[in-house]
């Protein structure tokens, strides 16, 4: 579980991706082939390789452009990776152990994250740069990740920074706290400290995404209570107003401030997909992430805004639904979120929590991540299972 988490946008994913993604194939392939495997997961495993190896290869023959032979061979590693995880976990023995697992690895990444926001006035001296060819940050001794001067904000004349925890920037370190929020919550229904610290780890990322879900999951968590008894009410305004406030002031910010680079960033992501998924319906334009930025730079799929000629914008997507939709096509997206909606790993809440799901994976850059895929692959399983030809 560890490792998959990595997967999911931690710090060491982004500086030795490759030397983790192959760690992650051999790592499962291995606990399935020598764990006591059965006949039936052979069976199972092959049909979901067949399944999705099929629209990958499809994508590639059809792609608008060339694509990397290396980039199709990697994302053959990663469904293959998530595919052995799935099957891994789903066995009677580990089906427990996966949110009981998951849930003591969240509760590590919000201690440190929580050392890591506390620390940052007394380690801000100390600080050095760690960087490769698309990323770089500030770290202290490789234990805390700050992202700089674009991230810092004053508290009682305190410097702080926005709180990453050791992933690449705070809105995926919102999506594992709002992870916990939800398995404390809505599965072990434990309202107590660690609840309550996740709340303030999660107000300390500043994600305007992070704070509006972790509002709807604290209103969730607590209508029933306030049905009950009205004396929640108090406390409850306490907490949203605070949680008002931070968040309207970074609306405002990304609006007419500093962030507005940012937001005007993310609203491209989500609407410029829909110019080229709109040219390349069904099979997409090719899932090679390079080839997809000279796409995106055409100037039929254009959207020059007020602050950024976006028509020569170098980068990749924020929103990796939105890019897959574009990259791969109408029908591969439409079965993904399907098997997403399906996933048989968190049941409580189904659909809260594929939209929970939805907005964090539109809101980063994480869908093709063993992490998140294994909850897609657990759903094509039950799928495969539930419409396959009964033998009378």
């Amino acid at each position: 579980m560890f490792v998959l988490m990595l997967s999911a946008g931690s710090i060491f994913y982004v500086f030795f991706r490759k030397e983790l993604l192959y760690f992650t194939f051999f790592l499962f392939a291995g606990l399935f082939f020598f764990k006591c495997f059965y006949k039936k997961e052979i069976m199972h495993f092959l049909q979901l390789s067949i399944i999705f190896i099929s629209f990958l290869i499809i994508n590639f023959l059809f792609a608008i452009h060339d694509q990397s032979v290396q980039k199709i061979l990697a994302n053959i590693v990663i469904f293959s990776s998530s595919i052995f995880a799935s099957i891994f976990y789903q066995r009677e023995e580990n089906k427990e152990k996966f949110i009981e697992h998951l849930r003591i690895l969240l509760k590590i990444v919000l201690i440190h994250s929580l050392f890591n926001f506390t620390f940052y006035p007394f380690v801000k001296p100390f600080l050095f740069e760690i960087s490769n060819d698309r990323y770089d940050c500030l770290s202290f001794l490789y234990l805390f990740y700050y992202l700089g001067d674009t991230h810092i904000f004053n508290v009682f004349n305190l410097e702080f920074a926005r709180n990453q925890g050791f992933f690449w920037e705070p809105g995926v370190l919102q999506i594992l706290l709002n992870l916990l929020l939800f398995i404390e919550g809505f599965i072990y229904k434990k309202k107590g400290t660690v609840l309550w610290l996740t709340v303030g780890a999660i107000l300390s990322t500043f994600s305007t995404t992070g704070l509006l879900v972790m509002s709807i999951q604290l209103f969730l968590l607590y209508l029933p209570a306030l049905k009950k008894n009205l004396l929640w009410i108090p406390l409850l305004m306490v907490v949203f107003s605070g949680v008002f406030y931070v968040t309207a002031s970074n609306v405002q910010q990304k609006l007419t401030g500093d962030g507005k680079i940012s937001f005007q960033a993310r609203f491209f992501d989500l609407i410029q997909p829909l110019y080229i998924v709109s040219d390349h319906p069904i099979t997409g334009v090719g899932l090679d992430d390079e080839q997809f930025l000279d796409t995106r730079q055409s100037v039929d799929y254009s959207l020059n805004l007020e602050i950024i000629d976006f028509s020569n914008r170098n980068k990749g997507s924020t929103n990796s639904i939105m890019f897959f939709l574009a990259a791969a096509g109408i029908p591969f997206t439409l079965l993904i979120l399907v098997m997403l909606f399906h996933q048989q790993f968190i049941i409580h809440k189904r659909w809260w929590f594929f939209v929970f799901l939805l907005i964090s994976l539109m809101s980063e850059p994480l869908l093709l991540r063993p992490f998140f895929l294994i909850f897609i692959m657990s759903g094509a399983g039950y799928l495969i299972n539930k419409f396959k030809w009964k033998i009378y």
